[in-house]
């Protein structure tokens, strides 16, 4: 098969290091389905119930979207909602989204998962070029809408409640972007991720020329932004992010 990409797939290297990325692009986007559909019944607002079904259809959408780019480049992508990361995600989500704490729920999903999709998306997209890198690009830039949208909910939530709204998040920031730092981490603090083929991709990330470093600092920058965009103080934000687990 003629390859539209930038690198090679015939290196099984390349090809183990895509595949993988698909399979986590898979897992978190029906992870990030099954959070927009369950935030729906944390919301009263009915404007804001519609929104969120259809981003939980927009991720299931994304989902079938590298299924098939799977599926014609002959890759094998593992889906596995019950990986250690992806499912202490989900698990930390339902716990307020059974308390009806739509504000929580909207961290999680909006702010945290979302800026490690819109930067590592990106950074793939880059990376492998063509129409697969292409399938990235174009992900990222319709998750960073779900980013964008949660930006003017918190900022007014955050003058209603000042610090009081400041600690929240941070309690929020280290129960869930502490997981994700984990999954960012140069090896798998957790141990395996129950989603990567064998080894951990992020060995395999070199043969399309990146490196873990590289795309975690790249996403915990688009966090930063994101914090920064809502208005909660940098000094503080900032410090939360560097205690993150390396």
């Amino acid at each position: 098969m003629e390859t539209l990409t930038k690198v090679n797939l015939d290196s099984p290297r390349v090809k183990k290091v895509i595949t993988d990325s698909i399979s986590h692009s898979i897992t978190g986007e029906l992870i990030g389905m099954a959070n927009f559909a369950s935030l729906a019944d944390t919301i009263e607002d009915i404007e804001e119930k519609m929104e969120a079904v259809e981003h939980a259809e927009s991720e299931r959408q994304h989902a079938l979207g590298f299924i098939d780019m799977a599926r014609k480049y002959d890759m094998e992508p593992i889906i596995n909602t019950d990986g250690i990361y992806w499912k202490t995600m989900r698990d930390n989500f339902k716990k307020y989204a059974r308390k009806g704490d739509f504000i929580s729920c909207l961290v999680i999903q909006e702010v945290m998962l979302e800026s490690y999709a819109v930067s590592m998306y990106r950074d793939l997209g880059k990376a492998i070029g063509g129409e697969i890198g292409e399938l990235f690009l174009q992900t990222s830039e319709e998750e960073k809408e779900h980013l964008e949208h949660s930006s003017d909910i918190l900022q007014d939530e955050f003058k209603i409640k000042g610090n009081s709204f400041v600690e929240h998040f941070h309690t929020l920031h280290l129960e869930s972007m502490t997981v994700l730092a984990e999954f960012a981490a140069q090896t798998d603090l957790k141990g395996h991720c129950g989603v990567c083929n064998g080894t951990c991709m992020k060995d395999d990330l070199d043969a399309i020329g990146l490196n873990v470093k590289v795309l975690r600092a790249n996403a915990l920058k688009t966090y930063a932004e994101a914090l920064d965009n809502i208005g909660l103080p940098t000094e503080e934000t900032t410090r939360w992010i560097v205690q993150l687990p390396l």
